[in-house]
């Protein structure tokens, strides 16, 4: 793949986690989400309600995509509700960003050919009450060929782990048993002809050691690998935010509870193809 391009919020301000309910004072001067994205265009979201929207540009605000009350991220929020909505291959709800092209025009695919890169700077802030379980950083592929979700971030209570399209494409493998939620984390996955790389920190030096290549510290092995996955496959894309795993039936009496939600918070990302 020849393109060349990159997405980035504006710079991170360093405060730390922060949902929709943070205190501490304002550290940043976002007022909504696209002040915290250099392209507004090159994403579009998928709401709980089951709606897609492909104009995030501009004055806008809504109660799953807003920005936190430190004005330094963007709140992907998840209620569960009765009256959910979810996207044709899934039973599950979302406040999640999915790439696109630059100018929007289209939705992008790419094969696991060339080098490909996501960078996320997030902290997962609130989990369903019955079925605790969040999705955050994805990199989805060919449905068609049993890929589907080929790697995300998982979390589950306090289990933190890389799953691949639900151990199909191989056996599940843990970051960290002990997540706290509200922790803030960078990630990174990065394909390069096929092979999958993460990268995982919080302690806020991961983007800045990686651009200066000298983040092999971070990685998460598998073993003695240094990759965790090798398989290749096209239809990819990125997807960022919040694809929380429940739904009104299994929250069951929870559902409609004002305290029944997935939240992400999300303080700076990029994607790179070349």
């Amino acid at each position: 793949m020849n393109q060349h391009w990159e997405f980035k919020s504006v710079a991170d301000s360093g405060s730390s986690g922060g949902g929709s309910g943070s205190g501490g004072g304002s550290t940043g001067t976002a007022e909504i989400p696209s002040d915290l994205m250099d392209n507004c265009n090159q994403w579009k979201i998928t709401y709980p309600s089951g709606v897609e929207d492909k104009t995030l540009c501009g004055e806008y605000n809504n109660e799953y995509f807003f920005v936190n009350d430190n004005r330094d991220g963007i709140v992907f929020k998840a209620p569960i509700r009765s009256n959910n909505g979810s996207t044709p291959n899934s039973d599950y709800i979302r406040s999640e960003l999915r790439e696109r092209t630059t100018t929007g025009s289209s939705d992008i695919y790419w094969t696991t050919s060339g080098t490909h890169v996501v960078y996320v700077k997030q902290a997962i802030t609130h989990l369903p009450i019955v079925k605790p379980h969040l999705v955050a950083t994805q990199i989805h592929g060919n449905k068609s060929d049993g890929i589907d979700d080929a790697m995300v971030l998982r979390l589950e209570n306090k289990h933190l782990f890389l799953s691949f399209n639900g151990g199909v494409l191989r056996s599940d493998l843990t970051i960290k048993t002990n997540y706290n939620l509200g922790t803030k984390h960078e990630v990174i996955f990065e394909v390069i002809n096929g092979k999958h790389y993460v990268y995982y920190s919080e302690d806020g030096k991961l983007e800045a050691a990686y651009k200066a290549g000298n983040a092999s510290s971070y990685l998460v092995k598998d073993g003695s690998n240094t990759y965790v996955m090798n398989r290749n496959y096209d239809q990819s894309y990125f997807k960022i935010g919040n694809y929380t795993q429940s739904n009104a039936e299994k929250e069951g009496s929870q559902t409609g509870n004002a305290n029944n939600y997935g939240e992400v918070v999300v303080y700076d990302f990029w994607v790179e193809h070349k």
